[in-house]
């Protein structure tokens, strides 16, 4: 599961979080020989990028597509994507099933540490990998004229968006 939230363009880690989880995730794929493997892209919703298959090759490819532009909503619900990993499996034992989610851990729903609950009870592992720095950075924002900005809230300040290590570490935990 890869966060494709606006905050993982944050450039706290070079180039940016979500250049890095991408990076991450190809690696993982190449590594993990004779797995059947599944991409989720999320942010306020999980879409499929790919279902559970051997094929490495397409999934290489299909990771290359996966940007923020193609997120339906804003806000990061690490459960929602999580639930979507979870019924990608089969209702086998789980002694071989695990999810890896990749994110900067802003939990905005606040449901993700339920769902991890109900995958530890399946005895599906969730492993995370923290994409940021706690300093942060601010999510910057390119103008159709392809002028740079930053994200601001309701009273016009930049929004900072920094790691939430202690979310991640709870998800990790459980």
């Amino acid at each position: 599961c890869i966060d494709t939230s606006r905050s993982m363009l944050v450039r706290d880690i070079r180039p940016d979080r979500l250049t890095r989880a991408l990076r991450e995730t190809s690696g993982l794929i190449d590594r993990l020989r004779g797995d059947r493997l599944a991409l989720i892209a999320f942010s306020g919703e999980p879409r499929e990028v790919a279902p559970l298959t051997h094929d490495r090759t397409t999934l290489q490819e299909l990771l290359k597509r996966v940007t923020p532009e193609d997120n339906t909503l804003g806000a990061t619900t690490l459960g929602a994507a999580l639930s979507a990993a979870l019924s990608m499996f089969d209702g086998r034992t789980g002694a071989h099933e695990a999810i890896v989610l990749l994110t900067d851990g802003e939990d905005l729903a606040g449901e993700g540490l339920a769902v991890a609950r109900t995958a530890a009870e399946r005895g599906i592992r969730v492993y995370v990998v923290g994409m940021g720095t706690e300093q942060g950075g601010k999510i910057p924002l390119v103008d159709a004229d392809g002028t740079e900005r930053f994200l601001t809230d309701e009273q016009g300040a930049e929004v900072v968006s920094a790691l939430s290590g202690v979310t991640l570490e709870e998800l990790a935990k459980t």
